[in-house]
């Protein structure tokens, strides 16, 4: 939505072709203009607040145009500002100004004012959305220095925002230029209201000297010690197998010794969109010797294990596929540890991962670090299809066809069906969160010699019900939290105001699996796949949730204040 009468300035270019008509703006409530950072120093953008005249064409004096969507001067409250809009997807809707570096400078300090309306991502992913892209030139109009980070327009910003960007200037640097654009999307308007650019202060230019100082010496640091970690990683690769056979009695996992074992750990990320992984030794050496878990889930998909490729990638190595996935359950099992085979699929379960499973359980029968997680989060379909499968009405490419729903006991009895003994995990519905037609006659059922079937939930800090979804079936068989963390990135696709604040949510959320006696894994190991434990790869947690989680592995006891 946008807002209060919204007035179009005199001059309107309209560079798509097709659009002839006018574009109004939506009315909406008036709103306060925040303020962008007071910086001392002039800005050295020429009309970066827009309120100069336009040329022919409508674009404000000192500024370019592409050739793509439609750019508007318009005027609000006696304010001028450009909107940019993409009338169809996949268009790049931009203005753009190359300007002189101001002499002797070290540094430049960016701020702009903006909002957004309906930005969603194009084809080419997160990266196809409302950004301000910046880049130093040398004076032969080369790009000099290291690529600069977007200042990015986030698609909630329905009412005015600010946001700042500092950038140390590459030596040879002669000019900078400055993109506005909607880089592609799927859909979107821009408003652009101001951008400033000022000289860097000697302070703040020390500041980030210091920091990019530091930056450096913590690389040379990460890299030795990744030389150390691959040493560890080969004994860990060469140790005898520890690993004691689990069992499910009652609600709980015991040995072979018959002492209980409860499993605490974390997810190793990027197998299910990687042939090769990202890290995967690294981040299990680092899980199991540095963060004391006893357990590991490993996502992985049948595609890759199949060697059929994803997305843009027609095919894959197969076998080294799944030597990396062989190589992750040698290092758990020299370790004494577990790892959890997950099947990492959404949706109604279908013929894949039957196959998958008659080939995976066939590979690991009987290993007694290996874990078989059927499905990772099964959503979109009852309780009757998830047990027993059935026909079930999807729409594909914008029709409706009819697929068949392999229900979760089938799973359980190909898995039995290769003399895999191994223990099952089943995820719930609603994206395994509800585990409640458990108790309601849809538990499955074991075949004879296997070793037990425990359930599996996920929650994060947007899931109420508890009790109802997971805590009720736990008294009477184990539960796995397969999934769970915080983050102070919000989900896009959730409601900002239902997100919770990791640290008043994560502590709660890790005293109820102790106090519950749930085994977990959170999720998950890698900087980027959120909720993050670690912030890279050097493996430091974040405050927010990978030191808590750190902490909790370690043996701290968290209280249950309150829940959810």
């Amino acid at each position: 939505m946008f807002f209060s009468a919204i007035k179009q300035a005199a001059v309107l270019t309209v560079l798509a072709a097709g659009l002839s008509s006018q574009i109004s703006a939506a009315k909406a409530p008036k709103e306060a203009m925040p303020p962008l950072e007071e910086t001392p120093g002039l800005s050295f953008a020429t009309n970066g607040d827009f309120e100069g005249p336009v040329s022919e064409t409508g674009i404000p004096e000192g500024w370019q145009s592409g050739e793509e969507g439609v750019i508007q001067q318009m005027e609000e409250e006696g304010r001028a500002f450009m909107r940019l809009i993409a009338e169809k997807p996949n268009q790049l809707v931009q203005i753009t100004q190359m300007l002189p570096l101001p002499e002797n400078a070290k540094g430049l300090v960016v701020h702009t004012r903006f909002r957004n309306e309906n930005v969603k991502f194009g084809k080419g992913g997160w990266l196809c959305d409302a950004r301000a892209r910046f880049r130093f030139y040398n004076s032969e109009g080369k790009p000099v220095g290291k690529k600069l980070n977007d200042i990015i327009f986030y698609s909630q910003a329905q009412n005015w925002s600010v946001l700042s960007r500092d950038y140390l200037v590459p030596e040879g640097a002669d000019s900078f230029k400055i993109n506005l654009c909607l880089n592609r999307p799927a859909s979107g308007t821009l408003d652009i209201d101001e951008i400033k650019v000022l000289a860097m202060s000697e302070a703040r230019f020390q500041e980030l000297e210091t920091a990019r100082l530091e930056a450096e010496q913590k690389k040379q640091a990460d890299a030795q010690k990744k030389i150390e970690d691959q040493k560890v990683i080969e004994a860990m690769l060469a140790a005898e197998p520890k690993s004691k056979q689990l069992g499910v009695y009652g609600n709980t996992l015991i040995n072979k010794d018959r002492e209980k074992v409860l499993l605490k750990g974390l997810n190793v990320v990027s197998l299910e969109w990687s042939p090769k992984g990202e890290n995967i030794h690294r981040s299990i050496k680092v899980a199991l010797k540095e963060w004391n878990a006893n357990a590991i889930r490993l996502p992985v998909t049948d595609s890759f294990w199949f060697g059929k490729g994803k997305g843009k990638l027609k095919s894959n190595d197969a076998e080294a596929y799944r030597k990396v996935v062989d190589e992750a359950i040698r290092m758990a099992a020299g370790e004494g540890a577990y790892l959890i085979l997950d099947l990492h699929r959404y949706g109604a379960p279908q013929e894949f991962a039957r196959k998958f499973w008659l080939d995976a359980a066939a590979r690991y029968a009987n290993n007694p670090a290996v874990l078989f997680d059927l499905y990772n989060e099964p959503h979109g379909i009852s309780w009757d299809l998830w047990r027993n499968g059935g026909e079930m009405e999807v729409k594909k490419k914008g029709k409706k066809v009819t697929v068949q729903v392999v229900g979760m006991q089938a799973l359980v009895e190909a898995v039995r069906s290769t003399g895999a003994r191994n223990i099952i995990i089943a995820g719930g519905t609603n994206y395994a969160l509800d585990l409640s037609g458990i108790l309601e006659g849809y538990a499955l059922e074991e075949q004879p010699g296997g070793f037990g079937i425990m359930y599996a939930t996920h929650f994060y800090n947007w899931h109420g019900g508890w009790q109802k979804h997971f805590l009720d079936i736990a008294e009477k068989y184990p539960v796995l939290v397969g999934e769970f963390g915080a983050d102070v990135k919000k989900m896009s696709f959730i409601s900002s105001s239902k997100q919770e604040n990791p640290h008043t949510w994560v502590p709660d959320a890790l005293g109820m699996v102790q106090k519950y006696q749930l085994n977990y894994t959170g999720f998950s190991m890698h900087p980027k796949a959120t909720p993050v434990l670690i912030k890279d790869w050097s493996y430091e947690p974040t405050e927010f949730w990978g030191a808590y989680l750190k902490d909790a592995l370690s043996g701290k006891i968290f209280e249950l204040k309150k829940m959810r």
